[in-house]
């Protein structure tokens, strides 16, 4: 198998103390990020997005609040965007910082009580959107409205198939770069359970403080990814359900599915095996 798809800036995450929305850090974040509610068209993606579909006990820890957008979005544009967020943000007696990544805009916002917490958003120009705009008005309009807990706003959500489905195209690219991956994909599904649940996050978390502890090995990172993403298909599935017929239009728009369909069975199967287009 040849695939290779750079993954730069791979371990900045680990820099940073990982936590759920559960904090009183990361709902503030989200309150700021409700801001853009009414001006630009938004939705969370990743572990935040995953966690709001989970019950406090099976949520997994996160670095940052990822968020979509479907237009185009230079740095100066982010700058201007986070300007009311930034604000917000202040008053609540938070620090600061904007920085432009490789392929992000981030602003951090600190709290020397609370740490850090990042909402980032990919930096996208007109060609990335042109190549991109069927699948990202798709998933913006399965997008889901969700209740921060705690606080009277509301956030947009990614659908949790299309939460689950690019982390399923990173998991065959992860194979495709670190074979030895694939010997981590249980032979068949496991049935869930609260002990089985800890087990698992706690695994990960020992995995994530490795990571933590070694920011520069790229291949500590791609493992500790790995079966995160395993880990949070299969919750998804099971605590939150995906529609199959979506599931199968989602899918559709996503060319590592179809060229390596085989290992997209093998890792389906053991994960979410229900799933079917057979009556879609």
């Amino acid at each position: 198998m040849k695939i290779n798809e750079s993954y730069k800036g791979v371990t900045k995450k680990f820099l940073i103390e990982p936590k759920t929305i559960d904090y009183p850090i990361v709902k503030n974040g989200l309150v700021a990020v409700s801001i853009l509610n009414n001006s630009e068209p938004y939705f969370v993606v990743g572990g935040v997005a995953t966690q709001s579909y989970l019950p406090s006990s099976c949520r997994r820890d996160t670095a940052d609040i990822d968020l979509c957008l479907i237009r185009p979005l230079s740095f100066p544009e982010f700058r201007e965007m986070v300007v009311p967020l930034e604000e917000f943000l202040h008053d609540l007696g938070y620090t600061t910082e904007i920085k432009k990544g490789s392929r992000a805009c981030t602003l951090t916002y600190t709290s020397s009580e609370q740490g850090s917490v990042s909402i980032e958003a990919p930096r996208r120009n007109d060609g990335n959107i042109a190549r991109n705009i069927k699948r990202l008005e798709r998933e913006y309009k399965n997008s889901r409205k969700k209740i921060i807990e705690g606080k009277d706003v509301s956030i947009k959500v990614s659908s949790p198939e299309d939460i689950a489905i690019p982390k399923l195209v990173r998991s065959i690219h992860a194979i495709g770069r670190y074979p030895y991956l694939e010997g981590y994909i249980p032979p068949t599904i496991e049935k869930l359970n609260d002990k089985i649940i800890e087990r698992r996050l706690s695994r990960i978390n020992q995995m994530r403080r490795e990571a933590m502890t070694n920011p520069g090995d790229s291949e500590i990172a791609e493992r500790l990814r790995f079966k995160s993403d395993l880990f949070d298909i299969r919750i998804l599935g099971e605590l939150a359900g995906f529609n199959e017929c979506y599931w199968c239009e989602a899918e559709a728009d996503w060319n590592t599915l179809r060229e390596y369909s085989d290992l997209k069975n093998v890792i389906l199967n053991a994960v979410t095996p229900d799933l079917s287009c057979h009556n879609c």
